[in-house]
């Protein structure tokens, strides 16, 4: 059957059966694929990507703080913060080629900086962390996921020039007061174990730290003096390469939200791939899934770092090719009506 399904998977697209080779690449995710083959099948999906306003009616519309002359805006975060939307969006001075290459202009001697602003939609304020810096030459906080703990703002990011450390991507996270991260804590990740894109759980001090760690959803709490990973339900085959998105935000019933991404490799270039993941708290297990899709460029680096519902409306903030911040704007119900069994 793997087979069969591969062949439907790499040849519909040459006979305009898009429908049938996206339902082909679904159903072999779902099975125990080599990783060799996986990779294939996930390079093929790509072709058959349909975009987010294929599928429900959204919204669109660019973040653009005026910050930092010069430097890129992307990958914003977003959260209700006193009854309206919050966002964080980052800047920093490199771009990405068309061959995928990262260039950095020759004054900053090779170093890629990252900062942040803060942005209500209308006043743009510059966020400033200040922690111990090695010289390692990646600075800043990076990917900022914006939550609210009893009423107050945190931030956690990754970073990788924290004094002491070797360059390795640690999480970090402290609260935004004034501008500021104040108390910047550092998760001291053994060495060479890269940690990245954990997704907050809205209220709390906790981290949805997997979709498929061994085949678990796993969390990670802040214990106060350590970091503890727990695992919880068995994971679906399908998310054994769901990456971490957004944060986690509760919709009702018990039933949490969020959006993942999945990348493939097209051509030698990444792609990624986005969707929609519902939870249910009880045992954090995966209840349900929307179909993969692309927010406004297919085969495109595109990153999701925000989800917020607000008003029965679901507010999604991403970057595009690490060079734009947006918005997509779309209802809640529409969202829950692409959602399908795991």
């Amino acid at each position: 059957m793997i087979e069969h399904l591969h062949r439907i998977a790499a040849h519909a697209y040459y006979c305009a059966e898009h429908d049938a080779g996206r339902r082909a690449c679904e159903r072999l995710l779902r099975l125990d694929l080599s990783p060799e083959k996986e990779t294939k099948v996930r390079a093929n999906r790509t072709w058959y990507t349909q975009r987010l306003d294929d599928l429900a009616e959204v919204k669109f519309s660019r973040l653009e703080p005026g910050v930092y002359a010069g430097w890129s805006r992307f990958n914003p975060s977003v959260v209700i913060h006193d009854g309206v939307p919050l966002y964080n969006v980052r800047s920093s001075n490199y771009r990405i080629d068309e061959n995928g290459r990262y260039v950095i202009p020759p004054e900053d001697g090779e170093v890629i900086k990252t900062r942040n602003v803060l942005y209500d939609g209308v006043v743009a304020t510059p966020v400033y962390c200040t922690y111990p810096r090695s010289a390692f030459p990646v600075d800043g906080l990076e990917d900022i996921r914006l939550n609210v703990i009893d009423g107050r703002i945190v931030a956690s990011a990754t970073v990788r020039n924290y004094d002491g450390y070797d360059g390795t991507c640690r999480m970090a996270y402290g609260e935004i007061v004034d501008g500021w991260i104040h108390d910047l804590r550092c998760h001291n990740t053994p060495p060479g174990l890269h940690e990245k894109n954990w997704m907050p759980i809205l209220g709390r001090r906790e981290w949805l730290y997997s979709c498929h760690s061994r085949g678990y959803v796993c969390l990670v709490e802040d214990s106060g003096d350590d970091w503890t990973v727990s695992a919880h339900a068995a994971s679906p085959p399908v998310a054994r390469a769901f990456r971490g998105g957004t944060q986690v935000v509760p919709i009702g019933g018990g039933d949490w939200l969020a959006a993942i991404h999945e990348v493939a490799e097209v051509a030698g270039k990444r792609v990624y791939e986005h969707r929609f993941v519902m939870f249910d708290e009880a045992e954090w297990s995966i209840r349900a899934v929307s179909p993969p899709f692309a927010f406004r460029e297919t085969q495109a680096i595109e990153f999701a770092a925000g989800l917020a519902v607000d008003d029965g409306r679901v507010l999604v903030t991403f970057g595009v090719r690490d060079a734009e911040a947006w918005m997509a704007d779309l209802a809640l119900c529409d969202v829950l009506g692409l959602m399908g069994a795991p």
